[in-house]
């Protein structure tokens, strides 16, 4: 019986957890402007590393992809930064929040916050810092697009979509790699295999036919197509395929909370 009750009771506090998470929205964002100034203290570039290592990575791919590959899409550097950046923030999210809670105990044991907090202040974070980019090579595509600029209510919906997509991920990883630090050490070789499934230097008509289902599975690979429709081919998506991400991002948050509400009580123990 005792086995039964608590995933019951982890499901009806879901509703408890939001809220909390709400309530204690300005140590969120504290957290959260604290680790952003972290990552780049003393660094000479300091915030245009979110614009620079995006950039690279880019014109690496750009040269490696178009000069050697012929690849025949036109304005192919933009192509790849309309996925870059999205993937770019999803990995360093991630990697970021799976260690939050062996890198940062000492703030759960001296601040009274939820424990969520920690993990999505990481993300949030990375967020922020992923924003700061794309808002400086925005124009880049307005300059192709000028209508896009009528768009921008749909590409922050998308957005938004991807981080809630990015908090039930990180929520989840940030306790397993708590309870199974094999998978801290997973996760590097996990992104890299993950990347090249990711469509960011091709598109899906790119590939043959038989190889089409596993990019399809993957569950960024919507979210990169709809905000490459929006800001590299000036389309809106359909709208069944909001709702597929509306879907996506939903599930994923819940089942990251969840999992979080598993484990966390005994969360402190193991660190």
């Amino acid at each position: 019986m005792e086995s039964i009750k608590k995933p019951l009771g982890v499901r009806m506090d879901f509703k408890k957890r939001v809220e909390d998470i709400f309530l204690y929205g300005h140590a969120l964002w504290d957290l959260a402007f604290k680790q952003l100034k972290a990552k780049y203290a003393g660094s000479f570039l300091g915030v245009f590393w979110a614009i620079v290592n995006p950039l690279l990575v880019a014109l690496a791919i750009t040269c490696v992809f178009s000069g050697f590959s012929r690849m025949s899409v036109g304005h192919y550097s933009l192509f790849v930064l309309s996925g870059i950046f999205l993937w770019m923030f999803f990995s360093c999210a991630l990697t970021e929040a799976s260690s939050v809670f062996l890198n940062q105990a000492a703030i759960l044991r001296q601040f009274n916050i939820p424990k969520e907090i920690l993990p999505l202040s990481s993300i949030l974070a990375n967020f922020l810092n992923f924003m700061i980019g794309w808002i400086v090579v925005l124009p880049l595509f307005i300059i192709q697009h000028p209508k896009i600029i009528f768009f921008l209510p749909f590409i922050l919906i998308v957005l938004l979509l991807f981080l809630f997509l990015t908090w039930g991920a990180g929520l989840a990883l940030s306790v397993l790699n708590v309870f199974v630090r094999d998978l801290g050490h997973l996760l590097g070789v996990i992104f890299m295999c993950w990347f090249w499934i990711t469509p960011v230097f091709y598109s899906l008509d790119m590939l043959p036919v038989k190889f089409r289902w596993i990019v399809a599975l993957n569950p960024v690979t919507l979210y990169v197509i709809d905000f490459r429709a929006l800001v590299f081919y000036g389309q809106i998506p359909s709208a069944f395929s909001f709702f597929l991400l509306f879907l996506l991002s939903g599930l994923t948050l819940m089942l990251g909370l969840l999992i979080f509400a598993r484990f966390e009580s005994n969360l402190l123990k193991r660190i």
